[in-house]
C-alpha cells in the first residue's frame, strides 16, 4: 500500500508523491544524514508498537503547531498559472472550499469490537482527528507518532493548511495498491486510520502470510520498476517488516544522498520519508536495549475469576522488542515484577518479584515465558500493575500489563437457560405458570442436598419479598435445586411457579444462595413478566321493553353487549370475574332489582369466558321506584383487580 494520486499537486505517479512532499513541506534544519538509514531496521518494535506514545491533548497541540492558521476559504494566492487563488484551483479540480484542516477535523466514528489484532474495543462517537489518532493507537497498540507520520507521508495531512476531501478519503493510503484504484470500502478518515493500524498489527501476528518478516532476509526493490534493482535486506524486527509490507520499496543511494529532496528516477521515498519525519518530529526510531510487548497473559483455569484457596497458575508470554537478549541468569536476569510503583510489595501477591524468565535466553523478536502460582486467601477484586525488569540494570518501558483478578467463593454459577412454560412472561392477571432455570456450577465446590449447604433460588437483592411467588419455600425463596448433587461443571435445575398479581409489568430479580453461608455471584437473572390488561367498548344496550320509559314499580331487563378490547380473557368465575357494576365504584343503585353485592353489581358475565376481540353479555333487572328521571352510570370491573376503562355507559330511565 502506497500513496494514491494527488491531483491537488498535479502528480500522476503515486510513488513520486513522497518526493513532492519532501519539496513542498518546509523542513527544519536537521543533523540527520541519509547514511544513518538502516534498511533492515527502519524503526524498532518498542517504538512502533507503543499505543501510549501520545495523549489526545499532546496530539492536538502538535497539529495546532503544524498548521497555526487554516486557509479555510482558499483565499491565499495560487501557485498554479491561470488561477488567482487556491480556491480557484480547487474548484477547477472539483474541490471547492471550505477546506478543513486536520486540527479542526471531526467525524462520527463507529464502535469497533476488539479482535485478534486490535485487542481493545474502540468506542464510537463524534471525535476530533486527535482523538481518533489517540484511540486507534490505543485500540491496536500502534504508536500515535507512527500514525501521524503515516498521515504525513501518504497525504501530507499534518502540514497541509487547505486539504481536499480526497486526502481524507484515502488518508493513510490503505486499500490503494500500486496496480489498481483505491478500494472504496476503505474510504474515510477514521476508516483509513483504523484499518492501517489494524493491518500493521496483522503483519506482525500473521507474519507467515506476508512477503516480509522480521528475522529473515528478503530481496527488496528500490522502485516499482524492477529494472531499478534492489538488494537483499536482513529485516531485524516486525515493525520494519510491517513498513515494507505496507510500502514495499527501500530508498536507493540517490534518495538517501538527498534526504530532503529527490534522487534519480529509480528513487522511492515512502519508507525513507517515514524514517526521516519520525526522527525530525519525534526523535530516534531506535528503541531501548530492553523493551517488551505482551504476547499473551493467561490463567490455567481459563479466566481471571478465582475462588479463595484455589491454586491458579498464571503465564505471561512476552516478546523481546529490545536490542539485547534476555537471560534468566548472570548479572541482569529478567524477571516479572510489581509496577505502579516499581518494586512495591504487593498486598495480593505478597512480594515484588513474581517470576523469573523460564528460558535460558531470549533473543530480540523471540518470546519469553514467565510463570507463577497464586493461592488467594481473601475475597475481592485486585488490579495489579506488572512490568519486566532486568535486575541490577533497569525496569523496561511498561507495556500496559495491569491484570484484574477477581477472588470470590468456591460457590460460583452461570445461568444457562430460563424456560417459561407458556413460552413468554406475558400472562393474564391471576394466571400461573412454571418457570425453569438451568444453572451451571462454575465454582470449585460440589452442590449437595445431603452435606449442604442447600443451594436455593431466592429473590435478589436479598430478603426482598416477591410479588409473584406461588407456593414458594417462603416469600424470599422460590425453590431448592432438583438434583441431589451437582459437581463443578455440571448443571442444576430450579423449577418454581409464578402467579401474575395484576396488569402491567412485574420484574423479578433472582440469584442463587448457599443457605447459611453466602449469596453466589450475581448473574443478572430477571424474570420479565407482564400482566395483560382489561379493556372494553360498548357494542349495544338493549331494553326488554324496547325503551327506558317505565311505569312506577314495573321491572324490565337490560342487556349490555361489551367487546373485549384488552389483552386478557374475561371469565365469570375464579380470579377476577368480570362484572357490570355501578360507576363511580360502590355506589348503590336506585333501580336495582335482585342485584349482586349490595346493589352495586348488576350482572356477572353471562359467558364462561370471552377472549380478546370477542363480545360478552351482561344482563340484569331494573325496577322503577318513582316518577321522574333516573340516570344509572355503569362500568365493567375485573373483581378484585381493577375497574376497566370508562365508556360513558349510562341507563336513561323515566318513571311514569
Amino acid at each position: 500500500m502506497i500513496t494514491i494520486d494527488r491531483t491537488k499537486f498535479g502528480i500522476l505517479v503515486a510513488v513520486l508523491i513522497a518526493v513532492v512532499f519532501s519539496i513542498i513541506v518546509p523542513q527544519s534544519v536537521s543533523a540527520l544524514s541519509g547514511s544513518e538509514f538502516r534498511a533492515g531496521r527502519i524503526i524498532d518494535d518498542a517504538v512502533f508498537y507503543n499505543g501510549n506514545s501520545m495523549g489526545t491533548t499532546e496530539i492536538q497541540n502538535f497539529l495546532n503547531a503544524k498548521v497555526p492558521l487554516c486557509d479555510t476559504n482558499g483565499t491565499q494566492a495560487s501557485t498554479r498559472a491561470g488561477y488567482a487563488t487556491r480556491a480557484d484551483w480547487g474548484r477547477a479540480n472539483g474541490y471547492a472550499p471550505p477546506y478543513t484542516c486536520l486540527k479542526d477535523y471531526t467525524e462520527n466514528t463507529p464502535t469497533k469490537s476488539a479482535d485478534a489484532y486490535c485487542s481493545n474495543t474502540h468506542t464510537g462517537g463524534v471525535k476530533t482527528a486527535a482523538q481518533i489518532i489517540k484511540d486507534v493507537g490505543t485500540s491496536c497498540n500502534i504508536s500515535q507518532k507512527a500514525m501521524i507520520v503515516l498521515l504525513q507521508k501518504e497525504q501530507s495531512l499534518i502540514t497541509d493548511d487547505w486539504p481536499w476531501s480526497i486526502q481524507y478519503r484515502s488518508a493513510t493510503g490503505y486499500g490503494c495498491p500500486d496496480t489498481a484504484p483505491c478500494d472504496a470500502e476503505y474510504y474515510g478518515f477514521f476508516n483509513q486510520v483504523y484499518n492501517a493500524a489494524r493491518q500493521f498489527k496483522r503483519y506482525s501476528i500473521q507474519s507467515q502470510l506476508f512477503n516480509y518478516r522480521g528475522g529473515q532476509t528478503s530481496y527488496i526493490q528500490y522502485n516499482p520498476n524492477a529494472g531499478c534493482g534492489g538488494t537483499n535486506v536482513y529485516i531485524e524486527n516486525a515493525a520494519t517488516a510491517a513498513l515494507y509490507n505496507y510500502t514495499p520499496y527501500q530508498p536507493n543511494a540517490s534518495a538517501l544522498n538527498n534526504l530532503y529532496g529527490s534522487g534519480d528516477s529509480c528513487g522511492a521515498y515512502g519508507n525513507r520519508n517515514f524514517w526521516r519525519m519520525h526522527n525530525d518530529w519525534f526523535g530516534s526510531t531506535s528503541g531501548p536495549d530492553y523493551a517488551w510487548a505482551i504476547e499473551s497473559f493467561g490463567y490455567s483455569g481459563g479466566d481471571n475469576i478465582l475462588a479463595i484457596g484455589q491454586t491458579e497458575t498464571i503465564t505471561l508470554r512476552a516478546k523481546n522488542t529490545g536490542r539485547v537478549p534476555w537471560y534468566n541468569h548472570g548479572n541482569s536476569p529478567v524477571k516479572l515484577a510489581t509496577w505502579e510503583p516499581a518494586d512495591r510489595t504487593s498486598s495480593f501477591f505478597g512480594t515484588n518479584r513474581l517470576a523469573t524468565l523460564t528460558e535460558n535466553s531470549v533473543a530480540p523478536n523471540e518470546i519469553g515465558t514467565f510463570t507463577f502460582q497464586i493461592n488467594p486467601a481473601r475475597r475481592g477484586v485486585f488490579i495489579e500493575g506488572l512490568n519486566l525488569v532486568a535486575e541490577n540494570s533497569q525496569f523496561m518501558q511498561w507495556s500496559g500489563l495491569r491484570p484484574t483478578i477477581v477472588v470470590g467463593s468456591a460457590y460460583q454459577w452461570q445461568v444457562q437457560n430460563i424456560i417459561y412454560e407458556k413460552g413468554t412472561g406475558v400472562m393474564d392477571p391471576g394466571q400461573s405458570q412454571l418457570i425453569t432455570l438451568i444453572a451451571k456450577n462454575t465454582g470449585s465446590a460440589t452442590w449437595s442436598k445431603t452435606s449442604g449447604p442447600n443451594i436455593n433460588l431466592g429473590t435478589w437483592e436479598p430478603q426482598r419479598q416477591s410479588r409473584v411467588g406461588q407456593n414458594w419455600l417462603s416469600s424470599t425463596r422460590a425453590v431448592t435445586m432438583n438434583e441431589s448433587t451437582v459437581a463443578p461443571g455440571q448443571n442444576a435445575g430450579f423449577q418454581f411457579y409464578v402467579r401474575m398479581p395484576s396488569s402491567g409489568p412485574s420484574y423479578e430479580r433472582m440469584n442463587l444462595v448457599a443457605e447459611g453461608q453466602e449469596w453466589l455471584n450475581d448473574n443478572g437473572v430477571t424474570l420479565y413478566l407482564f400482566g395483560n390488561d382489561y379493556k372494553w367498548s360498548v357494542e349495544s344496550v338493549q331494553y326488554s321493553s324496547g325503551t327506558g320509559v317505565m311505569n312506577v314499580n314495573s321491572t324490565q331487563n337490560i342487556t349490555v353487549k361489551a367487546k373485549n378490547t384488552g389483552q386478557s380473557t374475561w371469565r365469570n368465575n375464579g380470579d377476577f370475574p368480570v362484572r357490570l357494576g355501578t360507576w363511580e365504584p360502590q355506589r348503590q343503585s336506585q333501580v336495582a332489582q335482585n342485584w349482586l353485592t349490595n346493589n352495586t353489581r348488576m350482572s356477572n358475565l353471562v359467558e364462561s369466558s370471552v377472549a380478546p376481540g370477542q363480545t360478552g353479555t351482561f344482563t340484569g333487572t331494573v325496577t322503577m321506584p318513582s316518577k321522574g328521571y333516573k340516570y344509572e352510570r355503569m362500568n365493567l370491573v375485573a373483581e378484585g383487580l381493577k375497574w376497566l376503562n370508562d365508556n360513558g355507559l349510562t341507563f336513561y330511565l323515566e318513571g311514569r
